[in-house]
């Protein structure tokens, strides 16, 4: 498992992070939810030596940029305590942030996975059931070709192999995953076996109403693509023609000097906020598209 800004591989972090347990004790229990997060995550960490981790990556790097940062100061004539300390400080208090959200940005990677692939696999399942397939068999069908959703029924099915019943291990599918969806989707079939009603017409109940939220996401995904494009237009298109030629104007007439690094750097500039702009359009996205 890789953790970002971890310096040590994970068991040697979490060994040498033990010596911040007596303050990983007070963030684990002021984060009572820090628990679900790292079990939804699929990261077997207990809570109190996660938070240590977390503690202890964020002084390593105080210590290690503080030195590092006085030392360039002093290399350029400038001996100040202020600089360094602030910068390095900053540095590792949004280290240790991170860390700490760590959890949860995994879970919502999880959640866009298995949603994705949530309506075909149920789809699947439903089909199965109608032609007279039992529900195992079902499962053992959409074990493979759907993401994330097949390894998940993957464990469904191991589990029941192993002995646990049906219902009690779909119980512990839906707690372990994030994705609101999915944990509907087998408390419909659970409730469904426990109330020993038809499972085929829970299903196709859950399949027409995520077909239904999928229609209304897309909706509403193409009604906020239209003032991004327009963003885009604007900032990329637009402001950088008219700027440049505004530049050649003053140039040509007035006798404006432009400095030769002007136009790298508007190109730098532009390949920055589109890097960023297909980031927000790649997150505003809707996760069972």
């Amino acid at each position: 498992m890789i953790i970002p800004f971890v310096p040590f591989p994970l068991k040697k972090a979490l060994k040498i992070s033990r010596i911040f347990q007596g303050i990983a004790n007070g963030i684990a229990k002021s984060t009572p939810s820090m628990k679900l997060d790292l079990y939804q995550a699929g990261m077997d960490i207990a809570p109190r030596d996660y938070a240590s981790l977390a503690v202890f990556t964020g002084f390593f790097y105080f210590v290690m940029m503080f030195p590092l940062i006085f030392a360039v100061g002093l290399i350029v004539g400038r001996v100040d305590f202020v600089p360094p300390l602030a910068v390095s400080g900053i540095f590792s208090v949004f280290v240790y942030f991170y860390i700490l959200r760590f959890p949860k940005l995994k879970a919502a990677r999880r959640t866009r996975k298995l949603e994705r692939d949530l309506l075909g696999a149920l789809q699947h399942i439903l089909i199965e059931i109608k032609s007279g397939v039992p529900l195992f068999n079902a499962l053992l069908g959409v074990s493979d070709g759907y993401g994330e959703v097949s390894d998940e029924f993957k464990k469904v099915v191991k589990e029941i192999n192993a002995g646990t019943a049906e219902i009690e291990s779909l119980e512990r599918s839906s707690k372990r995953n994030p994705s609101l969806h999915f944990r509907r989707a087998l408390w419909q079939i659970t409730n469904a076996i426990r109330a020993g009603s038809d499972i085929a017409n829970a299903l196709e109940a859950i399949v027409n109403a995520l077909t239904a939220e999928q229609v209304i996401a897309i909706r509403r995904y193409g009604q906020e693509l239209s003032p991004y494009a327009m963003m885009y237009m604007l900032i990329a298109v637009i402001m950088p023609t008219l700027g440049i030629t505004f530049l050649i104007i003053l140039s040509s007439f007035a006798g404006l000097n432009i400095p030769t690094y002007i136009f790298p750097v508007i190109i730098l500039a532009l390949g920055i906020f589109q890097f960023f702009y297909m980031g927000i359009i790649k997150t505003k996205r809707p996760a069972m598209v």
